[in-house]
């Protein structure tokens, strides 16, 4: 991708800061109104942060319903990029397969099942043998539950941004890579645009979509985003003959607080642990190459806390190697729900961040409400549970706070 010139622009119509899935997303919907100059800005190259860390499923049902209307209009946009650029994604449609064995998970299970039925979904329930063939590394026992969504998907995250990113630019959206915004500008109640390490940038309306760093760019407006960084990670085993095959289903099992998807010929695995790490994003480097969040820097303590309540689904595991280890930053808020929208007063600011572990799935629907926001068009969504001002009066950057989006992370027993 060949930035545009990033020396000819001082002013935008609008200006989105982030250049990861959810920035992208933005700039591509924004690339189809008729808006003028959209200019986004990424500090390092496009899905070179957090994006490309993610596991990136695509599950549909959700026990927070809200998120399905996002998520379903990702998987009609993925449809209309390919179209647009002539080339398929990689849309994995595996399916996927979701196991309770306690009464408290079958409850929820149950639950699940019911939404993804209410909303027109594929789901059907399996027997325990049934499930055991789909995913050969899995045992079960006889008094477990198992369901299968079989329109369900993951994608590479690194794919996705790209082709949001290739299409807004062909629509005339102007993107500009290795440049930092410094500062977000205010007049009065009127957003006036952007401090940038090329000068200043005009505007009258800016999107943060800044990741991690959101919440820093939106102290600067007196903004205080209800989020905080946390960390997500993940581990991919090496490849097994007839354990893992590339067309087995995502499988999310909440008893062992966790969730696998095929990688390759290896297996991806994802355990949310007890207690999670919060960071202070002021203390965080630009190069998230260098994360360090504590001193389990490959997750063996996380992996050796959480292995006995995922050793009876996964018995095989005491004896595969790990190939990869794989961690990142995720935007948790105390409810595990996104922060979508301006605040009220401020005319000209918008924020898309918070995402809670689901920004990849429900990027489409996130980058065509925030375009409808700025373009002050009636929303596709009901954006009411994403609201930035919900939680009161907050301070994002204090320990208290972090704790709370820390524990809604290591609570989340979902894909």
């Amino acid at each position: 991708m060949i930035d545009s010139n990033r020396y000819a622009v001082h002013s935008a119509d609008v200006v989105i800061i982030g250049g990861g899935v959810i920035g992208c997303a933005i700039a591509y919907y924004l690339s189809q109104q008729a808006v003028g100059r959209v200019l986004l800005i990424e500090r390092r190259l496009i899905a070179e942060g957090n994006t490309t860390r993610a596991a990136a499923l695509l599950t549909r049902a959700r026990a927070k319903t809200c998120l399905m209307p996002l998520v379903r209009e990702t998987y009609q946009v993925i449809a209309e990029l390919e179209d647009q650029l002539g080339e398929t994604l990689g849309l994995r449609r595996v399916g996927s397969l979701h196991v309770a064995a306690s009464p408290a998970t079958k409850y929820e299970l149950n639950e699940l099942v019911e939404v993804a039925r209410q909303a027109g979904l594929e789901a059907y329930w399996v027997a325990p043998q049934d499930a055991e063939a789909m995913a050969p590394w899995l045992e079960l026992d006889h008094g477990a539950w198992a369901a299968y969504m079989p329109e369900d998907a993951f994608i590479d995250p690194y794919v996705l941004t790209h082709a949001y990113a290739r299409a807004a630019q062909h629509n005339g959206a102007i993107i500009w890579q290795t440049t930092a915004v410094t500062d977000i500008l205010r007049s009065g109640q009127q957003i006036v645009g952007v401090n940038t390490e090329l000068g200043f940038v005009a505007s009258p309306i800016v999107i943060d979509a800044a990741g991690v760093w959101a919440g820093l760019l939106a102290q600067q407006i007196d903004c205080p985003l209800p989020m905080a960084p946390v960390r997500s990670h993940y581990w991919i085993t090496t490849s097994q003959n007839g354990l893992f095959h590339r067309e087995q289903p995502i499988v999310i099992l909440p008893d062992a607080r966790a969730y696998t998807r095929p990688e390759g010929t290896g297996l991806l695995f994802g355990l949310r642990e007890e207690h999670v790490v919060s960071v202070d994003p002021r203390l965080l480097s630009a190069d998230m190459n260098e994360l360090v969040l504590n001193d389990d820097r490959q997750g063996w303590g996380t992996l050796i806390d959480g292995a006995p309540a995922l050793l009876p689904f996964f018995p095989a595991l005491e004896r595969l190697e790990i190939a990869h280890y794989i961690v990142g930053l995720s935007t948790y808020t105390p409810d595990g729900i996104f922060v979508l929208g301006g605040l009220p007063g401020l005319k000209g600011f918008l924020a898309a961040t918070g995402c809670s572990g689901a920004g990849i799935a429900a990027s489409g629907g996130i980058g065509l409400a925030l375009a409808q926001l700025a373009t002050d068009q009636p929303c596709s969504f009901d954006l009411e549970p994403y609201r930035i001002d919900r939680f009161g009066l907050i301070d994002p950057l204090s320990e208290e706070f972090r704790w709370r989006c820390a524990y809604t992370r290591s609570k989340k027993t979902s894909g």
